[in-house]
């Protein structure tokens, strides 16, 4: 079925998501009601134990149980706090990585109290809860870090904060219907600002299949009107940097630019076929959210099908899976059989709607840069020896869709792998080392390398054939004695020239006749760190959490990037475009001068945000209100490169908007 064709009854479903009177009408069936709250299907059962040493956890959730208080039955539901994760339904239901929780964690894992936490993201609920519940127990918390926890321990043990409609739970079965939303109105003011906006509504089912089973199944429409970045889709060619979307204008900050829904959108007039979601009307996408999701020996074994939002790293915005990647639906398995060792394994399906064309940028790179078959596979161990110490490795793959299993099987490097089955694919290796240390915080520092030889003598970090990123980042709570409730997250990260880049390979694309895309990319956007080859940022960023229901956050960038004229007949020069990538002979190409060995252009920008939960709404535990204001200042230089500087660009940006929680 065509889009244009759903789209309706999208529209249809969208209006009723904003309609709580409709919602508040529904029946709730009467098998709910006689459950009680302590029954023994529903206690919180899975103690994943990630990061969280076993003589410390076990028993907890018992110790919890008798200290809370028996909620009064004649008290209305929504006025009860309650804290007993006995009370847990869902918990494998995986909690989006947008949620503040993340926030709350990263504060008190920055104090200490939470040793290593998994690196693989996002967190289930019943795992969160577990963090919650060993928070609760410790005796140094402020009076206001305890509420802060009563809090967020009370939010994760509903079985929904979104809109409900209709949930029954019998001896062993739990199911809920409801609806999720998220508007939001963006402008940018400056050169070449403009406006976009955006309304998503998702209706939603989530259920507990017995006592290790969780699925969640989502499909919703968005109306929107996108106006990206500066640098989205941008490109250096015949000496001007070309800036696609200028015309139309932006609403983001440089390089920050993202969207939810998916890449094909219709304008919601219905007179025109699927194409660019950026477009001067309205137009209308799709959008899915799917989860199966288990856990086994006390969430030793946890195992799920989903297309959630992740973030494999020390920061959400990490050298390898991040949280800027668009989502993609994938398999993840994850071990912990004790509590100084976790592996991690995901392999996921990739796409690109737009390059399905065979002239899709073609006449900018003088090449089909081949179609998006391929799949990304990554396997992650993490080593913990000490409290204070966590080292660990990962391996990643970007292969063509094909039936090879070496890449699917376990415990297995795809380096290993490739020895086996040739060098057909895009293989990849990152190496981490973390330190927690008392009153300081959380340091790591992070190696991804992309390509690496040591066959030619002389500067090897300089020479473009060895293509490597790297990140250092200290993570701290020591403002907190000037500012209450204050994480500071302070981290550099370079991303070299040509890495993530590779050339399109025509071996196993067994859909067409057209080369495989084998960037390190998914659906337009970078799978790791979001700055394009040859960037670097300094980024410090402090996050408030104060006050209950409120968190602050302000983000400060400096970005700089270089690149070369893709229209150059001399090949061996230094780029920063990651669907160019090196061509001819790897080592004829200069060493690296950064700064200094092509066009950059350097950005400095400020986004303050706040998230506020506003409680007691109606039908519904709370919604969330958002909002951003942010500035930024863009400039190039030359250099040598022959290629004509732009003129100096500023922008200031704000946004407000509404999210309804799934």
């Amino acid at each position: 079925m065509r889009l244009r064709l759903i789209a309706p009854v999208m529209l249809f479903c969208f209006l009723i998501a904003y309609s709580p009177v409709w919602a508040q009408s529904l029946p709730l069936d009467k098998t709910f009601e006689t459950v009680h709250s302590n029954s023994p299907e529903f206690s919180l059962v899975n103690n994943p134990n990630e990061g969280i040493p076993k003589e410390t956890t076990d028993g907890e959730a018992s110790k919890l149980k008798k200290q809370e208080p028996v909620p009064n039955p004649n008290q209305k539901s929504d006025k009860v706090i309650n804290t007993d994760p006995n009370t847990l339904r869902l918990k494998n239901k995986i909690i989006p990585l947008t949620n503040t929780v993340y926030q709350v964690i990263e504060y008190f894992e920055a104090k200490g109290y939470l040793g290593f936490i998994p690196q693989a993201k996002p967190y289930t609920k019943g795992y969160i809860a577990d963090l919650l519940v060993k928070l609760k127990e410790r005796e140094d918390l402020s009076d206001r870090e305890k509420k802060i926890i009563n809090r967020y321990l009370s939010d994760i043990i509903q079985d929904t904060n979104g809109l409900t409609v209709y949930k029954q739970a019998s001896k062993n079965m739990f199911a809920l219907a409801g609806f999720s939303a998220v508007t939001s109105v963006r402008t940018g003011v400056g050169n070449d600002g403009t406006w976009s906006t955006s309304l998503v509504a998702e209706p939603y089912l989530s259920g507990d299949l017995g006592e290790h089973l969780t699925f969640t199944g989502a499909m919703g429409l968005g109306v929107e009107r996108l106006s990206p970045d500066l640098f989205y889709q941008s490109y250096t060619k015949d000496h001007q940097v070309v800036f696609p979307y200028q015309s139309q204008g932006y609403s983001y900050l440089p390089y920050q630019f993202n969207f939810d829904t998916m890449w094909a959108h219709v304008l919601a007039s219905g007179s025109s076929g699927e194409g660019n979601p950026i477009q001067d009307n309205l137009t209308a996408g799709m959008i899915y959210h799917t989860e199966l999701n288990g856990s086994w020996f006390d969430g030793a074994v946890q195992f799920s099908i989903n297309n959630q939002q992740r973030a494999w790293g020390y920061d959400q915005e990490n050298l390898v899976l991040s949280s800027t990647a668009r989502r993609f639906p994938g398999v993840e398995l994850k071990i912990q059989p004790a509590s100084w060792i976790r592996y991690s394994f995901l392999t996921g399906s990739l796409f690109s709607y737009a390059d399905q064309s065979v002239d899709y940028k073609k006449d900018i790179y003088g090449y089909d840069i081949g179609q998006v078959q391929k799949n990304f596979t990554y396997h992650l161990l993490e080593f913990i020896p000490n409290k204070w110490l966590q080292i660990s490795i990962g391996g990643g793959n970007i292969w063509s869709k094909r039936l090879e299993l070496a890449y699917l099987a376990p415990f297995v490097l795809p380096h290993f792998s490739q020895i086996d089955v040739g060098d057909y694919d895009n293989t990849s290796l990152s190496f981490d080392i973390s330190a927690q240390i008392p009153k300081i915080g959380k340091t790591w520092a992070s190696l991804f390398v992309d390509e690496f030889s040591f066959t030619k003598s002389g500067p090897l970090l300089r020479m473009p054939r060895n293509r490597i990123a790297w990140q250092l980042g200290w993570k701290t709570t020591l403002l907190s004695s000037i500012i209450p409730g204050t994480t500071s997250v302070l981290k550099y990260t370079r991303v070299t020239p040509f890495v993530y880049t590779h050339y399109p390979d025509s071996t196993f694309n067994t859909f067409s006749k057209r080369p495989n895309d084998m960037t390190y990319t998914h659906d337009g956007f970078n799978l790791g760190f979001y700055l394009p080859p040859n960037s670097a940022e300094l980024n410090w960023k402090l996050v408030n959490i104060a006050i209950p229901d409120l968190v602050l956050q302000l983000n400060n960038r400096l970005i700089i990037h270089g690149t070369n004229d893709l229209a150059s007949t001399n090949v061996y020069q230094i780029y920063g475009d990651v669907y160019r990538s090196q061509i001819g002979d790897v080592y004829q190409y200069p060493l690296l001068n950064f700064t200094k060995d092509g066009i950059y252009d350097w950005t400095v920008e400020s986004e303050f945000k706040f998230d506020w939960k506003i409680r007691n709404s109606g039908s519904l535990n709370y919604y969330h209100l958002v909002g951003s204001l942010g500035y930024s200042k863009t400039w190039w230089r030359s250099n040598m490169s022959q290629v004509v500087a732009p003129e100096s660009k500023s922008l200031m940006t704000g946004s407000i908007g509404i999210v309804v929680e799934m």
